[in-house]
């Protein structure tokens, strides 16, 4: 197996395959293989499979794995649903459950934060909970959840309640959100040459709502420890609720 793009190739040993594998291509640096309840990863350009899991939920809002290498050590993590109530998150590098949460309600969507730390999962009653991995630490941020998303290469979240469009600039202080007040439904977060834009489906129309790139640029400067970085990107700023608890 291979990504065509990077070239990057995967060649491993196959046993006990019957011909109904199922093989899922949605993680752009992941091939997963299911067969018969049983969830093999493999990371492109590796000649070994890089992790095992037992599930019966294979959609993609239900597994979601990440790769992180701007970290010290290189981390991989898996969260994944055991049951329809109960979420696993996986350390792929030792095998050790990072955390195991236990839901009163069925999960429909779950999705881990780039580092691997956070996780964002909404249940059938759509409310959005936030999971801080490291504390074990489980807060509902929004409720009557249309949509949620982790802003891309980012620790920002962007949410829709009824008709509000929620951001989350700092994610460890979620009780600090930015709202806007819209009138469709969130379609799809763009980034791209220096510009983050919410695009909301209006019916007739397709608005698109600018978010603050330099809060943004703030998050990703502290996951690489450049505090010089975030530090400049912080001073010409104005003193808000946001970038208060930036600069705690």
């Amino acid at each position: 197996m291979g990504d065509l793009e990077t070239c990057k190739l995967s060649e491993i040993p196959w046993r006990g395959g019957t011909g109904n594998e199922k093989f899922i291509f949605d993680n752009p640096t992941v091939c997963m293989v299911y067969n018969a309840g049983e969830l093999n990863m493999v990371e492109y350009g590796k000649n070994d499979i890089l992790g095992v899991c037992r599930t019966e939920h294979i959609s993609p809002h239900l597994i979601s794995v990440r790769l992180n290498e701007s970290a010290a050590q290189y981390k991989r993590t898996i969260a994944y649903l055991i049951d329809l109530q109960t979420i696993c998150i996986l350390d792929l590098n030792t095998g050790v459950t990072l955390a195991t949460i236990q839901h009163e309600h069925r999960i429909d969507w779950l999705e881990l934060n780039p580092q691997g730390t956070h996780l964002l999962f909404r249940n059938k009653k759509c409310r959005l909970h936030l999971y801080k991995v490291a504390t074990q630490q489980l807060t509902t941020i929004l409720e009557f959840c249309k949509y949620a998303q982790w802003v891309p290469d980012s620790d920002v979240v962007v949410g829709q309640g009824r008709d509000t469009l929620c951001v989350w600039y700092a994610i460890d202080t979620p009780e600090k959100v930015t709202t806007f007040p819209i009138k469709g439904e969130i379609e799809d977060i763009e980034r791209s040459e220096g510009r983050t834009e919410v695009i909301v489906d209006e019916g007739m129309n397709t608005v698109s709502y600018a978010l603050d790139e330099a809060l943004i640029g703030f998050g990703y400067a502290i996951q690489r420890k450049d505090y010089q970085k975030a530090i400049s990107i912080l001073s010409p700023l104005q003193l808000t609720d946001e970038t208060q608890t930036m600069w705690k």
